[in-house]
């Protein structure tokens, strides 16, 4: 059984990943909406994968990704974006082992989720490694 913390703010959207991560039987979720949540969340159990959307500028959210490594180096992080602009190196820095584009989240989300709990890596087909776009 895969651990997944969902920690993202968007109730509809979590409660679709949640849906999603439950079909196949394989998976248990728990969820989290807020930062203060997610730090709580983390200390009380063991998780196999954190999928990380919250609400916060891109550098923060890397920061916090970082952070998040730094503190608890044995979850791998998959970061959910609709920010395609910052270059997979940058998210691979900061220590999340996956990058997936929300717009994929249909089609590769399961996939996504068994590669880095198994020990892998997981970039998103519509992400980029080149440098950041100025918008």
């Amino acid at each position: 059984m895969v651990r997944v913390l969902l920690a993202v703010a968007h109730s509809s959207l979590r409660a679709t990943l949640e849906e999603c991560l439950m079909r196949g039987g394989e998976m248990s979720c728990d969820t989290v909406a807020t930062p203060e949540e997610l730090w709580s969340r983390l200390s009380q159990n063991t998780w196999d994968v954190l999928i990380l959307d919250l609400r916060l500028p891109e550098q923060t959210k890397r920061a916090t990704v970082h952070t998040l490594h730094e503190r608890y180096p044995e979850i791998p992080i998959l970061v959910l974006s609709l920010n395609l602009a910052v270059p997979l190196s940058r998210w691979q820095e900061a220590g999340a082992r996956g990058f997936l584009a929300k717009a994929k989240l249909s089609t590769e989300l399961i996939e996504a989720v068994r590669a880095i709990s198994q020990g892998g890596n997981y970039f998103s087909k519509d992400a980029h490694d080149g440098e950041e776009k100025i918008p």
